[in-house]
């Protein structure tokens, strides 16, 4: 009898090398110019620490117009003690001004502060304020305070 014959098993190996790297082209393309931002600014209502321009100075000037106006026509404006007349006008430009979408923010900006400084000047300069009842209020005032 014949010898039997191993099977031999052959084991095939293959090693892969790597390839080289590409090569890296870089293309520049024009490009369009960037563009500048806006940068916004904050204004201040007061019109900033330059003082008062001759626009707001004109506002304030339409504003005194107006409230010799309402103070003309409007003879029987309910006034509101110690403020008198002219603080009760303020008072109402005021609330008007903080209401949204309400009356012309300008002009009843600019009225308000007019009222305000009359109110002002007439307290500083006499003591009272239009519209007081000869300053019996301020008498009543100064009465409640006697008597706490």
């Amino acid at each position: 009898m014949a010898k039997r014959r191993k099977a031999s098993t052959t084991v095939v190996r293959s090693i892969t090398v790597p390839r080289p790297a590409a090569p890296v082209i870089r293309v520049s393309a024009p490009r369009a110019p960037a563009k500048r931002t806006k940068h916004r600014r904050h204004h201040s209502v007061a019109g900033g620490a330059g003082g008062a321009s001759a626009k707001h100075l004109f506002g304030v000037a339409i504003g005194g117009a107006v409230y010799g106006f309402i103070e003309k026509k409007f003879t029987n404006l309910p006034t509101l003690p110690v403020i008198g007349r002219a603080g009760t006008i303020a008072a109402i430009g005021y609330f008007l001004g903080k209401q949204r979408g309400g009356m012309a923010g300008g002009i009843v900006r600019d009225t308000t502060l007019a009222a305000a400084v009359i109110a002002g000047y007439q307290l500083g300069s006499t003591g009272k304020i239009s519209g007081d009842v000869d300053g019996d209020v301020v008498d009543q005032i100064h009465g409640i305070a006697a008597q706490v």
